[in-house]
This record gives C-alpha cells, sequence and structure tokens, in this order.
C-alpha cells in the first residue's frame, strides 16, 4: 500500500481512470470535496495531484480544475501474473547455475549501436546530466591533478562516501561512511558481496526472474541456487521462501534479489513483505543482498525503503549511480553491515582500487545537490517512456498479449499469449535491427519463454513507435 496520504489520493484517481469510470476530459473532483472524502488536508490533495500531473494523467485548468488528459484512460494493461509457488515446483528444480548462451549473444546485441536498444538495459545518454558530469570530471583533473591521478586505495574516496551515506538516507537507511566500499560497478560489489558470505558449493536462493547478471556470478562463484517465484506485482515471494526453507536439504547460505522495482519486472516489495523476509532470514541466520539499483525511481511519491532500512547489520546494500547518473563513470558502492570487513580483505585483493577522478566528479555532483532535481526529471521521463511503450504494445502486439504497470524503474515485462515464443520473435527483430530480451535469459533454467522485457529508458521518437508497431507486427507471425 502507499506509504504516504497523498500517494493514497493519487492512485485513487489512478485507479478510477484505469477502470473507466473517469475518461478523458472528465474533471475529476475537487481539491475541497477530494479532501472531504478521503478525510485529508486540501494541501495533501494537491500534493496528490500535482504527481498525477507529473505522470501525465491530468492537467489542471485556471480557474476550472483539473481533468483527466487524452489517452490517460486508455491505460488498459493489466499485471503479467506468474502462478503461485508450490512445494513440487521448488523441490524439483536442479541446483546447478548454468547460463544461457543467449546471454552472451544478448551482450552483443546491447553494444551494437546499429540496432535500437529496447533489450538493452542501458539508459540512452542523451537522458543524462552527461555535460554536467564532464565539466566537473575535468575541473577535478584541472584542480587536483595529484589526487585524481593516483591509486584511490581502500574503501574509496572519503568525500563520495559520505555523499553516498548521506544519500542512503533517502531510502531510510542509516549508514556509516566508514561502512561504503565503493566499487567499479554494481557487478563487481554483488561479486563482492556474494563471496563475503557464500563458499563455492553452498546455495543462494536467487528471486525468479531476476537480472540476469545474478546468475553469472553464481556460476563465476562456483555457487549453487535456487530460484524463488517474483510477481511484477509484490516481488519475491517470502512464502515460497520459507516454504523451500522447511525442507532440511534446502540450506541455504544467502538470498539474493531486488526488493525495489527489480530488474526485469519492475516489482516492489511491500513494506510488510520487506520486514517479513528480513525476519525469516534473521531468525535462520542468513544474510540477504539486495540490488538496489533502480530503487531511486519510483514515478511517484517517495522512494521504497531498502531492505537495509529493517536489518542494517544483516542486510549488504548494493546500490549504484550507472542506471540514473553516468553508466560510464562505474560508480557503485556496497555497504555491508557486519560483512564489511570481509567485503573490504576481497576489495583489496580483487581490484584494489576504484577510478580516482570519477569518484571526484561523482562526489562533486551529489554535494552541489544536483542529483534530486535530476531525477524529478528523469522519473517523469521514465514513466512517460513506459506508458506509451505500453500503450503500443496493447495497441499493436497479439490479443491476449499481457504487460505490467510498473511504479518505478525502467523496464516492461511483457507476456505474450498462449503459443508465442520471445527467443523466436528475438531473433526476427534483431533482423528488423531491434533489440529486445527474452525471458528465458533471466532465469538460470531457461524459464519464460513466452514473456520479454523491454527497456524504457530511450528516447521517445517516431523510430521507437515504428519499432514497437513492427515487434507487434513480427508477433503475430
Amino acid at each position: 500500500m502507499p506509504s504516504c496520504k497523498y500517494e493514497k489520493v493519487a492512485r485513487r484517481v489512478e485507479s478510477l481512470i484505469a477502470s473507466g469510470t473517469l475518461r478523458t476530459g472528465d474533471r475529476i473532483p475537487s481539491v475541497r470535496e477530494m479532501a472531504r472524502l478521503m478525510d485529508v488536508s486540501t494541501m495533501t490533495v494537491l500534493e496528490g495531484y500535482r504527481c498525477l500531473e507529473d505522470l501525465g494523467l491530468v492537467e489542471a485548468r485556471p480557474q476550472s480544475g483539473h481533468y483527466v488528459r487524452p489517452k490517460a484512460s486508455r491505460r488498459r494493461k493489466v499485471w503479467a501474473r506468474l502462478p503461485a509457488a508450490r512445494q513440487e515446483d521448488i523441490l524439483l528444480v536442479t541446483k546447478d547455475v548454468t547460463v544461457p548462451q543467449a546471454v552472451d549473444r544478448f551482450l552483443e546485441q546491447a553494444a551494437d549501436r546499429r540496432l535500437l536498444p529496447l533489450g538493452a538495459g542501458l539508459p540512452d545518454p542523451s537522458l543524462l546530466p552527461s555535460e554536467r558530469l564532464s565539466i566537473l570530471l575535468a575541473r577535478a583533473a584541472r584542480t587536483q591533478p595529484e589526487d585524481t591521478n593516483r591509486y584511490s586505495i581502500g574503501a574509496g574516496d572519503p568525500r563520495l562516501r559520505r555523499a553516498i551515506a548521506r544519500w542512503m538516507l533517502e531510502s531510510g537507511a542509516v549508514t556509516e561512511a566508514n561502512e561504503i566500499v565503493v566499487t567499479t560497478g554494481a557487478t563487481q560489489a554483488l561479486l563482492l558481496a556474494l563471496r563475503a558470505v557464500a563458499q563455492p558449493g553452498e546455495t543462494v536462493a536467487v528471486e525468479s526472474p531476476g537480472y540476469h547478471g545474478f546468475h553469472g556470478l553464481l556460476e563465476f562463484l562456483g555457487l549453487r541456487s535456487i530460484e524463488i517465484p517474483s510477481s511484477p506485482d509484490t516481488g519475491f515471494s517470502v512464502s515460497a521462501l520459507a516454504q523451500t526453507l522447511a525442507a532440511p536439504e534446502n540450506a541455504v547460505a544467502a538470498v539474493l534479489l531486488s526488493a525495489s522495482f527489480s530488474n526485469p519486472t519492475g516489482a516492489t516489495m511491500p513494506d510488510a513483505e520487506k520486514e517479513r523476509l528480513v525476519t525469516l532470514c534473521r531468525e535462520r541466520g542468513i544474510p540477504i543482498i539486495d540490488d538496489d539499483t533502480y530503487g531511486d525511481l519510483p514515478f511517484v511519491g517517495q522512494r521504497p525503503r531498502s531492505l537495509k532500512s529493517f536489518a542494517p547489520t544483516d542486510v549488504l546494500h548494493v546500490g549504484s549511480f550507472s542506471k540514473t547518473l553516468g553508466p560510464g563513470y562505474r560508480i557503485a558502492w556496497v555497504a555491508g553491515g557486519r560483512h564489511n570487513g570481509a567485503i573490504l580483505r576481497y576489495h583489496h585483493m580483487a581490484v584494489l582500487s576504484t577510478a580516482s577522478a570519477n569518484q571526484h566528479a561523482v562526489a562533486d555532483y551529489l554535494e552541489r545537490g544536483g542529483m534530486s532535481r535530476h531525477l524529478r526529471r528523469l522519473r517523469r521521463q521514465y514513466a512517460d517512456n513506459l506508458r506509451l511503450i505500453g500503450d503500443e504494445v496493447v495497441a499493436s502486439f497479439p490479443p491476449g498479449t499481457r504487460a505490467g504497470c510498473p511504479a518505478g524503474g525502467h523496464f516492461l515485462w511483457v507476456e505474450l499469449p498462449e503459443g508465442g515464443d520471445a527467443v523466436a520473435l528475438a531473433g526476427r527483430a534483431f533482423q528488423a535491427g531491434i533489440s529486445i530480451a527474452p525471458g528465458i535469459l533471466f532465469s538460470s533454467r531457461l524459464h519464460y519463454r513466452r514473456y520479454l522485457r523491454l527497456n524504457g529508458a530511450v528516447v521517445c521518437d517516431e523510430r521507437l513507435r515504428n519499432a514497437l508497431s513492427t515487434l507487434g507486427r513480427l508477433a503475430r507471425v
């Protein structure tokens, strides 16, 4: 449920639009009327209506009120729901981790600039503050030439670590700067976190569908896995994990997931489920690794609470600026709680140092307050993009196609109707100059063949609309 009163106001109106109760051009309840109906202040209603304006659902007309915008009432997308987990499904799954060969081909396609990158997980550089960061990078190199041209041995630049610790307060996590270890990208942060809590041959419970990089890291470290179902609306299934742990043969060394705006589904666990997960794992002494890469990208209201805010010492929090600020700067971090010492030791062994100049530039950007302003624009852009992509999927794909309706991040999870094959569709799309990510990438066991992930961190233009129309036509073949 929404955590703030103004979010409840926004969701109430949004549901009325989605259900068809309010249609294009209809006047929504006045501020005073909505305040009376929901027993909140007029300021709360105004804030909720501003959120709806940011989402492009309503528009304010001077001296008249707020009205439903054109196309807002055409939001007919529904969740691509997964079936509930069953005990026999869990126990019959092999624990060997095998990364599909399709992942290698997918990564090659993601780097091919000739393709429209609907399958890549990378944001278009034009959406990011690239010019501002380059100015700060040049300034750091010019004014601090010795500092930017030496090894940043240890946990990273102290100024950046302090800025990150302050930034993590947005997620409710109170973290000291000396717990932050700056890494070269989130993949390295996840690698260090896994190495710190699990030994080769041990088993990790990983969300499914989940980020394809999880499985590559598990295979690299010689770890085994049990895939735990994750639904596109409420995320990681704590009930399925509890069911798994009840079997004596399912000894789990760690849990690996993205609790907020998961990749690929965009799902966010409700706070009650986050707390339940933390309690379950604490009782059994199981550490949790939370990849919070997309947590800074809610479309409406406040940022979701991170798992670390519920269990500061037991959760290993991985954060990154690659999806929000600058992928080329490769700045991420891990806050490992009681495992921080092991993480730092393995960091020294594996990398020793993260690029100094990049750390200075990002620290400057955070200290100057640029991040909050940038994120307000980026969140609106991603929300608009996914709305457009979702509308085009509804209009162009075969009847029976279902798509998620994420509240944040920049991915859309799409389920093809019975008989659909996203792998075959990906091949046809490649020939048409479009990359997509078929669902088999997000499981080590080639599940989710009828699913695909679309990237919303792109430029919305005529080329994108044509590509989505082409995908719909190819999906009907």
